[in-house]
């Protein structure tokens, strides 16, 4: 990618900032692009979520109190698209808070780590959240259409994969108090 960063998380065992892992024109797409997608967080929450369960059945089961499930294990809209709308725009708010903390790498990264510990806590595995990828990607794409170009797609996937680093380090000590960047806690 010419200019890109090292696609690495960690140097030397030490994390590194989102700014050393994403350059400044990627943290500007995906600045640019979640400018318009915040303009219908329901729209995007649902278009992501209904693909997850499309996509990834067997996660339904991590959502007891939204997905209502028949016999045949398929999704019961008309008991809990409200409530699952609410969800999705939950997780998209989030999204977007982490897109709003770009330029404050520490604070971003304790964000994410708090949200990784509550995540574990409902049984979500570290390898799971690689899996929500795909159904974000088919969400941007929906909503941007032409202007999710390869550029934009690999900048958004590189601050995904940025963002799952961040909070498979909650994960890891879901209790505790996870060390900063600094070594801090």
């Amino acid at each position: 990618m010419g200019n890109a960063p090292v696609s690495c998380l960690t140097d030397g065992g030490e994390v590194m900032h989102l700014n050393k892992y994403l350059t400044q024109r990627q943290l500007q797409l995906v600045q640019d692009t979640w400018d318009i997608m915040k303009q219908d967080l329901p729209t995007l929450g649902l278009t992501v979520f209904i693909n997850l369960f499309q996509t990834e059945p067997d996660l339904k089961r991590l959502f007891p109190k939204i997905v209502q499930m028949n016999e045949k294990n398929e999704l019961e809209w008309d008991v809990d698209k409200d409530m699952l709308q609410r969800h999705a725009v939950t997780v998209m708010e989030g999204l977007g808070a982490a897109v709003e903390s770009l330029d404050d790498s520490d604070f971003l990264n304790s964000v994410l780590v708090s949200i990784g510990q509550t995540h574990v806590k409902r049984s979500v595995k570290p390898q799971m959240l690689r899996r929500l990828w795909p159904s974000l990607n088919h969400g941007f794409e929906k909503m941007l259409g032409e202007q999710y170009n390869k550029e934009t797609m690999e900048a958004w996937r590189r601050l995904y994969n940025y963002i799952s680093f961040q909070m498979k380090k909650g994960m890891s000590d879901p209790d505790g108090k996870v060390m900063d960047d600094d070594g801090t806690t």
